[in-house]
């Protein structure tokens, strides 16, 4: 089967070819003339698993602009996603953390699971129903900038350090960047990056920092804890990681047997050794 992402897939991506049942994980597959018989109980499986292939959603080219007055002082306005504005320190990898998005297309291969027993089954019908989804089968969303944005940053009479928008008192403001993914990176890095706004000399610059460190600072999204505010306010999809979107439910495909209509969604991950654009997504009824 060849598979048509709905949008191109990035500059320089190629579609890898891979031999099954060589790696663990890889799903097996026969033709259902093979035959099976299934007990009643099997009819509703307890899992599905579909193999999907990802790519990166490029966010659409924009003159978006940043600009900070300082202490009543206009500095310089600078364009958000030319990589020289990026403070030093903070500039690695910066094309690859302005993705919009990340796509799961269904491959065609699968696997039902119930009382213990695996059968595998190709494209979109089972024995007994016929799997529905969307193309692509999901889509991890991630916040980035949409409009130009200015700050203003204010030094008051007791020290303390106020932005405005949005009234952030003594806290780094954060707004969305776009998304971390190169190919064959662990899926949980996969995730949310995002800038905050700083000066050098009288030119704007930005900070880049990840959900991760974040997490490891102490100051996840949505809150922020005591030193960090974000704004506007992200959704749970957004600064969740890849792993963490289809952990939680995210991803969904439905199964129709006879007249009913069965809701599956996502409950786990993994990835195929050796093939890093390839992932098997977990399905339960939901």
């Amino acid at each position: 089967m060849l598979i048509l992402p709905p949008m191109p897939l990035s500059e320089g991506y190629e579609t890898p070819s891979i031999a099954l049942n060589e790696e663990e994980g890889v799903l097996e597959i026969f033709h259902p003339s093979e035959g099976q018989l299934l007990k009643e109980s099997q009819i509703i499986p307890e899992v599905l698993i579909l193999r999907c292939q990802i790519y990166p959603i490029a966010r659409p080219p924009s003159d978006i602009s940043v600009q900070i007055t300082s202490e009543n002082e206009v500095l310089e306005s600078a364009l958000l996603y030319d990589e020289s504005i990026v403070a030093y320190g903070y500039d690695r990898e910066i094309r690859t953390s302005q993705w919009q998005g990340i796509a799961l297309e269904y491959t065609g291969i699968g696997m039902s699971i119930s009382d213990g027993e695996s059968l595998s089954f190709q494209e979109d019908d089972l024995f007994f129903g016929k799997i529905k989804m969307s193309s692509p089968l999901y889509l991890k969303p991630f916040r980035i900038e949409v409009e130009n944005y200015k700050e203003h940053h204010l030094t008051l009479e007791d020290g303390a350090h106020l932005i405005t928008p949005p009234s952030a008192l003594n806290k780094q403001v954060l707004r969305g960047y776009g998304g971390y993914y190169k190919k064959g990176i662990p899926f949980e890095h996969i995730q949310q990056i995002y800038y905050s706004l700083t000066s050098t000399h009288n030119l704007t610059r930005i900070r880049l920092t990840s959900t991760e460190q974040l997490q490891e600072e102490g100051s996840p999204p949505p809150i922020g804890g005591e030193n960090r505010i974000f704004t506007p306010s992200l959704r749970e999809e957004e600064y969740l990681s890849l792993s963490g979107a289809l952990a939680a439910g995210y991803a969904y495909i439905s199964l129709g047997i006879e007249e009913k209509t069965i809701l599956f969604k996502s409950f786990r991950s993994a990835p195929l050794s050796g093939h890093p654009t390839f992932i098997n997504v977990y399905f339960k009824p939901n």
